[in-house]
């Protein structure tokens, strides 16, 4: 004897299927855009009233900019332990 169905539609089954599995999946591209341009924002203001707890040549003239200018002081920052971030925050790899 088959066993009675748990959900009625598909739509009900995928949906109880992502809701079990959400944080298995990837964040939505337009989520990490706003976060970017967040960030962006956020540090922009902190380097105009002079309160940035980071360099201020993270601020780039775009939130692509930050983001990659931030990515790169963490990578120098965390791989070469011996760099100072904060005398060359943004010197090539």
């Amino acid at each position: 004897m088959a066993r009675p169905k748990e959900y009625e539609t598909n739509a009900q089954r995928q949906a109880a299927y992502r809701a079990r599995h959400q944080n298995q999946q990837s964040p939505r591209e337009d989520y990490l855009a706003a976060l970017g341009r967040t960030l962006h924002a956020e540090l922009e203001d902190a380097v105009a009233v002079g309160q940035s707890v980071l360099p201020c040549e993270l601020l780039g003239e775009r939130a692509d900019d930050t983001l990659r200018n931030l990515n790169r002081y963490i990578r120098l920052h965390t791989d070469r332990g011996k760099a100072d971030p904060f005398l060359n925050p943004l010197s090539s790899s």
